[in-house]
């Protein structure tokens, strides 16, 4: 077994990227950013998804999408990586089966078609839309005009950082701008949240007893601003750094120390 696991009494890494559900932590941003976006799916129309890098946004992208898969949905996910060369409108074409038309229009239009005439719903779910070339964005347009102002052929959630709201701002996407009905945000997480989400982290791991001082915790919610991925960064190292000097408390001092070893003032 892992010594550092060993040391602390951890079954597993209480702040690895992978984790079950057990450790999972809905606060209250993202419970209300989840209900935000199962009150568009059901109006059939348009969201975003806004947050700052490693705030939660994938893991509630990916909640939203098994949830509703196990409803009978089906779901096309796609990231800003996986539209190029292509394009989005060819690459949605041809998971619906469908020979690309001579231009996007006509092959949005025969997309949209398709979708109606399937008995099932389905969500469209583009993340790190922010990073979209303007190209792609103009295919997402594309994709909802013509019946979608009747009849809905596809719930759209577009996902992405603070910057998504720049791009969706700019002139040559108003069109697109104007069919969004609903904007949910990830914001970092509170003093008390990220006291709640060290505690059920360790736990999930097997803690047994405390393992962050409780001055140590203001200090970590200092140095990442709340930022789940940070904290799972610096807590990691601080348990490493105690581990070290042969403790199984981490204080204040230990999460001074491995901001410095990151080269942090």
């Amino acid at each position: 077994m892992n010594p550092l696991l060993t040391h602390y009494g951890f079954t597993h890494a209480p702040f690895a990227r992978a984790t079950g559900t057990a450790a999972l932590v809905h606060h209250r941003g993202f419970e209300e950013a989840r209900k935000r976006l199962r009150f568009t799916v059901e109006l059939d129309s348009i969201a975003t998804l806004v947050s700052e890098p490693g705030c939660g946004k994938s893991l509630l992208l990916g909640e939203i999408a098994d949830e509703m898969q196990r409803e009978g949905w089906a779901v096309h996910y796609f990231a800003h990586a996986t539209c190029n060369p292509f394009g989005l409108v060819n690459v949605l074409a041809r998971k619906a089966g469908l020979t690309p038309r001579r231009s996007r229009a006509e092959t949005a239009t025969a997309i949209g078609e398709t979708l109606l005439a399937d008995e099932r719903r389905h969500l469209l779910l583009l993340d790190e839309a922010h990073a979209l070339p303007d190209d792609t964005l103009e295919d997402v347009r594309l994709l909802t005009i013509g019946e979608y102002d009747r009849k809905s052929p596809f719930v759209l959630l577009l996902a992405g950082q603070p910057a998504l709201d720049e791009r969706l701002a700019e002139p040559v996407h108003h069109a697109l701008d104007q069919r969004i009905t609903t904007v949910a945000r990830l914001e970092p997480l509170s003093l008390e949240e990220t006291r709640q989400y060290v505690d059920v982290r360790l736990k999930a791991a097997g803690a047994k007893k405390p393992v962050f001082d409780p001055g140590a915790l203001g200090p970590l919610f200092e140095a990442t601003g709340g930022v789940p991925r940070r904290i799972n960064g610096l807590a990691t190292g601080a348990l490493v750094v105690a581990a070290a000097r042969n403790r199984r408390l981490v204080t204040d001092q230990d999460i001074h120390d491995a901001r410095l070893d990151r080269g942090r003032a």
